[in-house]
């Protein structure tokens, strides 16, 4: 598998490109892109250890966006041969592309689910207000499963240059990584999940997180529970598909709730991963 470099303010790949290969940042920060009313927006910053691209490999369309370099920048370069191969003679290396992948059906899946769940209240809402013999087909606009922002509350427009995760109780300040009393987010998205534990030299595939709460019986936070997300200027939280649900502002969101997605204003925001009583509580600062 091939390395390349990129100098800071270049371009990997531009949207409607056909290249086909994923990559895998080695060191350096990427800033992926997308076009909206003609202008660029941000959909999410990366980090060493991050893939972007990946799609590509599969579905065979034109890049649906850019992938800019915010500094220098070293990948790991993989194409549909090299995944192929590697597969073969060396499927270890394979790991942190599968996880990748697995996360992102896991949000197209868990969307759609919440579509088809918001339909179907839909439906059994008005139909209990038809008669029987007035009831006819009732049609509802294709959902954008592949929105990352479906459900808007319009934050107030402000620009935030610095955001922050504090956590709020004793029990989830020990579980903050060692020598850290809060973190300054600097990749988006930033995922939050349980803690697995593998045998030793063992990655687990199954998750992708970016901060490993340990959690214990019963447990209050899922092993894939919710993200920190930013979309061009609006930072939002969105609900992974956890088993209990994620509170943000007072506002649960989750599966089983009528939000996957909640934004964040400037300024202070509460941030509890699992239920209403939960330990495990953040603020959110945007600065």
């Amino acid at each position: 598998m091939k390395t390349a470099t990129f100098p800071p303010g270049s371009t990997i790949f531009k949207e409607g490109d056909l290249s086909q290969e994923a990559y895998r940042i080695l060191r350096g920060r990427v800033e992926i892109t997308a076009t909206s009313d003609s202008k660029p927006v941000i959909l999410a910053q990366l980090g060493e250890g991050d893939i972007f691209g990946e799609m590509a490999m599969i579905d065979e369309r034109p890049r649906s966006a850019c992938a800019h370099c915010l500094e220098f920048t070293e990948c790991e370069v993989m194409g549909p041969q090299d995944f192929q191969s590697t597969l073969l003679d060396k499927p270890e290396r394979l790991l942190p592309y599968l996880s990748a992948l697995f996360e992102r059906l896991r949000s197209v899946s868990n969307r759609l689910h919440h579509e088809m769940s918001l339909k179907a209240q839909i439906r059994e809402a008005t139909l209990e207000n038809v008669p029987q013999h007035d009831r006819t087909p009732i049609s509802y606009p294709s959902p954008n499963i592949l929105n990352p922002h479906m459900e808007t509350n319009a934050p107030a427009t402000a620009t935030v240059s610095t955001v922050i995760l504090t956590p709020m109780t004793p029990v989830c300040s020990s579980k903050m990584p060692d020598g850290y009393e809060a973190m300054q987010l600097a990749k988006f998205p930033f995922c939050i999940g349980r803690k697995m534990y593998s045998p030793p030299h063992q990655p687990e595939i199954f998750s992708a997180n970016d901060f490993e709460i340990s959690d214990t019986l019963p447990f209050q936070v899922s092993r894939n529970h919710c993200s920190i997300e930013r979309e061009g200027d609006r930072y939002f939280v969105r609900d992974r598909g956890s088993t209990l649900g994620t509170i943000v502002n007072g506002v649960p969101l989750g599966v089983k709730s009528e939000r996957l997605t909640h934004d964040l204003f400037p300024g202070t925001n509460e941030l509890v991963v699992g239920s209403k009583n939960s330990p495990y509580i953040f603020q959110i600062d945007l600065i």
